[in-house]
């Protein structure tokens, strides 16, 4: 038997680990869509294994989190085209509709108003970055194909996933992708409607949504939201119980000083 060491070998699905750091840039070449499901798979054993070993509390199923954050982007876009008055009965927007009836249940009924006002408020405080997002994410204003709508929705979230993730930056990308369905129905695209869906959620399965599950799922944007429980605790309501009989006995000292009581 030969004890020779084997010869080297470079991994089968290997792949450099330095990124180009461009801001909102369509990426320069796009990676197929079977090494995607490779790298998906990859990824999938990864988060399985982090679990196993205890490095994430979370017990928010990630696929969970995906189909809601893609519930809750098809219902973004239809209120920000309603706002810019841009809805109406096209083919585009009809599929667009059956985006919005994805599985979210009871979650996406909590979570979305909040998620709706709060990309609102953004809008409001920085409406340019927020309009035309194609011409400040592309080197050309036209999207004229659905691959330059998925490049730059998910250039955005990849840029944010590089740095620390908060509430507000996850409810700008929907900022983002209801301008980026703004700018497809002005230039006459609603069909990429549906693609723009699908590709929120890609941006959330690669680069959002393992911090949304360590984050305690979509639930915790209405922590991160609403103050804290204002329930009153059962000494504070004694407390409240015994001032408020002290007051009223206070008055009814001064009021019989003052003979306004007739005692029998």
């Amino acid at each position: 038997m030969s004890l020779q060491p084997p010869p080297d070998r470079h991994r089968k699905f290997s792949f450099p680990a330095t990124l180009h750091r461009n801001l909102l840039g369509l990426p320069e070449r796009q990676t197929p869509r079977a090494a995607k499901r490779r790298f998906s798979t990859v990824t999938d054993v990864s988060r399985k294994f982090s679990h196993t070993i205890g490095w994430r509390s979370s017990s928010v199923p990630t696929a969970d989190i995906v189909a809601q954050g893609k519930t809750m982007c098809g219902q973004y876009i239809r209120c920000r085209l309603k706002r810019s008055n841009m809805f109406n009965r096209k083919c585009g927007l009809q599929r667009l509709r059956s985006a919005i009836s994805l599985p979210g249940g009871y979650v996406v009924r909590e979570v979305f108003p909040e998620l709706l006002s709060i990309g609102q408020e953004l809008e409001r405080m920085h409406p340019e970055l927020y309009s035309g997002v194609g011409r400040q994410a592309s080197c050309t204003p036209v999207l004229a194909t659905e691959k330059a709508v998925t490049g730059v929705l998910t250039g955005v979230a990849r840029e944010l996933g590089r740095s620390n993730l908060t509430w507000a930056k996850v409810v700008s990308l929907y900022a983002v992708a209801g301008g980026l369905a703004a700018d497809c129905v002005r230039q006459g695209h609603p069909e990429f409607l549906q693609t723009l869906v699908e590709s929120m959620g890609e941006a959330l399965d690669y680069h959002v949504a393992d911090w949304i599950a360590h984050n305690g799922g979509w639930t915790g944007l209405l922590n991160y939201c609403k103050p804290g429980n204002n329930d009153i605790s059962l000494a504070g309501f004694v407390g409240l119980l015994a001032a408020a009989m002290a007051t009223v006995f206070f008055l009814f000292i001064l009021l019989r000083w003052f003979g306004r009581f007739t005692f029998f």
